[in-house]
């Protein structure tokens, strides 16, 4: 009987032996030691944001900071002033078209000195490609994260859209209220980790008033924040986005909020100051659209571009530097007006010449 036990209890013995020795196989690989995992965490915690790669589930690291608006100035999480100086190239669907559309063509934007780029997203292109975001928005944010530029996100709608009124409201069958809500749903809640990601709600409000786009920008910026969203936030002005005048009176309400002005030749001097100028003693303001057109001045259709740099471009950037105003200057291709090149190549135009010496 006692001999019986006593062959359990080895049984027994050996049994917890064999599985005390597997545990500590399988588990030291992970093992660590206690300061270098603390140290690892606190870097983490203060230097790196997640993003997904597209079509991955592998982590990617960038230590950029989200912008805020501090009175008239944009900052970083480190109260440093960032003036943002850029470039917009053509809808990202157009760029794959092109079979631009990759990594380093972002690349070949940072190259250029600029530190954000603006990227349009045409509502009826949108609206045509179920897989838009994965395949076109996903990709561009990643790259532009890794590579350390800002990216604003610019819903371009020009008109009003609130009635669907405009001369060039999309032809599509998706009210603009509704998609510009959904839209903005849909990105801000992807993209609220990205601290690269800037929103712009609306490229040119146009056909309404004050008022009117006064409340729809607020109704969207909280939607928007309601997502859990807190980066910058880009509003146009009234009048293709000209006129900023209102925000004197009656600014959105929302605190990190930056204000956009589109000027370009036809738009004179002496609205700058009504239009923009004042407002950025106040508020943020980027210009993001501006551009002249120069050599092909004759067969433009768009006479509204039609400038150079000594009567344009150089009076506007001192006054941009002046009041410490940051830009995007568009379009970063060959057809798109107000081109920046001749060809794909590096052969600029006069225009693409003037804002590479300025980037530079």
């Amino acid at each position: 009987m006692i001999k019986r036990v006593i062959n359990k209890l080895i049984v027994s013995l050996i049994v917890v032996l064999v599985f005390s020795i597997a545990t500590i196989i399988i588990i030291k690989p992970f093992l660590k030691d206690n300061s270098t995992e603390a140290s690892e965490l606190v870097n983490s915690q203060l230097k790196v944001v997640k993003t997904k790669e597209p079509n991955s589930n592998k982590i990617s690291t960038n230590p950029m900071t989200m912008l805020k608006a501090d009175g008239n100035r944009i900052t970083n999480s480190i109260n440093t002033d960032i003036k943002l100086k850029g470039l917009m190239p053509p809808d990202l669907s157009v760029l794959k078209k092109d079979k631009r559309f990759n990594k380093a063509f972002f690349e070949e934007i940072k190259n250029t000195g600029a530190n954000v780029v603006r990227i349009p997203v045409h509502p009826d292109l949108f609206v045509k490609d179920k897989d838009y975001i994965d395949k076109y928005l996903v990709p561009a944010v990643t790259w532009t994260n890794e590579l350390g530029l800002y990216a604003i996100i610019d819903l371009h709608y020009i008109g009003n859209i609130v009635t669907g009124e405009g001369e060039q409201m999309p032809k599509i069958s998706v009210d603009s209220n509704v998609l510009a809500k959904e839209f903005w749903i849909k990105i801000s809640s992807l993209f609220k980790d990205y601290p690269n990601v800037i929103f712009e709600i609306c490229n040119e409000p146009t056909a309404i008033n004050a008022t009117q786009w006064y409340e729809c920008a607020n109704g969207l910026v909280a939607l928007i924040r309601e997502q859990g969203a807190k980066q910058l936030v880009i509003v146009g002005g009234i009048q293709y986005s000209q006129d900023l005048s209102w925000v004197k009176e009656t600014p959105i309400t929302d605190d990190n909020i930056a204000y956009a002005s589109h000027i370009y030749p036809a738009h004179s001097s002496g609205n700058w100051d009504g239009w923009f100028g004042e407002v950025s003693k106040l508020k943020p303001v980027i210009i993001t659209e501006w551009g002249f057109i120069d050599e092909n001045r004759d067969i433009t259709k768009q006479q509204y571009l039609v400038g150079d740099k000594e009567t344009y471009g150089k009076p506007f950037v001192d006054y941009l530097d002046k009041n410490n105003i940051g830009w995007v200057a568009c379009w970063y291709d060959d057809t798109w007006e107000p081109q920046m090149f001749k060809s794909h190549s590096k052969n600029y135009t006069n225009y693409g010449s003037f804002i590479m010496q300025k980037l530079k």
